[in-house]
């Protein structure tokens, strides 16, 4: 029991030890704080112009709803939709039966008041007719000449014919239906024009937008083109459903086949310029959206301020300017800082 005794006591000093050793690096480390080497970067304010990304489908500048000037039912039908089409071609009918005979109809009773307003002129210059019977046969004989020139429009209307060059974009009856006057038959899209795109863009970015900004467009077909384009129509009013403003971008021809619906990509670029806050991207920290912090020097301290993006170009954020804005922003090193930090600022 002694011997157990002995050991123990023998312990006490070594354990004391240590905890002297213990508590005097914690001081230590107290009075050495950790310092953050880091590099900054000189920011600037600028008049930019911040694009608007938008996204739309390819269509014809031209596009027109076909349909028949009477109603009736359709023959036949010889175009469908994406069909590529020539100037004047026939693209659908109507059966002919009942408009014929109206066509036939009216011509009969032309040729009917005809001869009658002649006999009765005849028998008015020999005085055997009154002025009135006279009027009376001119007037009828106008008016049947009038619905015979009806009955032929509606007959030589009676089929859809393309008004120029172009694609059906949409097909929207059928063969044996019966179809009312003025009811569409196709959506025609002329390729002799100019071709556009439609785009959707947020309320925010339309009201900076004015006709024929410029823009860049690129297809999924031609993923290493880029087309010149404008903008040629803003709306002037907000898609419920979208929650966006349409806006047209007229193409400038390159001589490559374009093809309606083809998926664009396009960048507007504002004529008019914004004020901005250019500085690093490698300064942001904690982005999210449209917010994020950067990290300024000031007496060998760094502390974090929340910023707002504007845009993102491939080496510099354009940032909302503030008052409060640092001349200054920590890039390397700044994912290792909190608010506060101790820092060294190197070359």
């Amino acid at each position: 029991m002694m011997k157990k005794k002995y050991y123990t006591m023998g312990l006490l000093p070594i354990f004391l030890l240590f905890m002297a050793s213990g508590c005097q690096s914690e001081n230590n480390s107290e009075r050495k704080p950790v310092v953050i080497p880091v590099k900054v970067e000189k920011t600037e304010v600028k008049l930019i112009s911040i694009p608007v990304h938008c996204s739309g489908r390819l269509m014809p500048k031209t596009q027109i709803k076909l349909s028949f000037k009477t109603g009736g039912i359709i023959e036949n039908i010889s175009a469908d939709e994406g069909d590529s089409v020539k100037k004047g071609q026939i693209l659908a009918g109507l059966n002919l039966a009942e408009i014929k005979a109206g066509h036939n109809n009216a011509r009969n009773i032309f040729l009917k008041t005809k001869r009658d307003l002649e006999r009765i002129h005849n028998l008015y210059r020999d005085r055997a007719a009154t002025l009135e019977q006279f009027q009376n046969a001119t007037t009828a004989h106008e008016v049947a000449k009038s619905n015979l020139e009806i009955a032929r429009f509606n007959l030589d209307h009676s089929v859809i014919k393309a008004p120029f060059k172009g694609k059906i974009l949409k097909r929207m009856a059928e063969v044996n239906e019966i179809i009312g006057a003025g009811y569409p038959v196709f959506v025609f899209g002329s390729t002799e024009n100019q071709w556009v795109v439609k785009a959707g863009v947020s309320a925010r970015d339309a009201v900076h937008l004015e006709l024929k900004d410029p823009a860049r467009v690129r297809f999924d077909s031609y993923p290493a083109e880029i087309f010149q384009a404008a903008v040629t129509e803003i709306s002037q009013a907000v898609d419920p459903a979208s929650g966006t403003v349409e806006v047209e971008l007229e193409i400038r021809d390159r001589g490559f086949r374009l093809m309606a619906g083809f998926v664009a990509l396009a960048d507007i670029l504002p004529q008019k310029k914004e004020r901005c806050l250019m500085l690093p991207i490698d300064a942001l920290v904690e982005s999210e959206g449209r917010t994020a912090f950067v990290f300024t020097p000031l007496k060998d301290r760094a502390w974090k301020i929340k910023i707002r993006i504007m845009h993102l170009f491939p080496d510099r954020a354009a940032v909302k300017p503030k008052p409060e804005n640092p001349d200054r922003v920590i890039t390397d090193g700044a994912n290792y800082l909190t608010d506060g930090m101790a820092i060294k600022i190197v070359k």
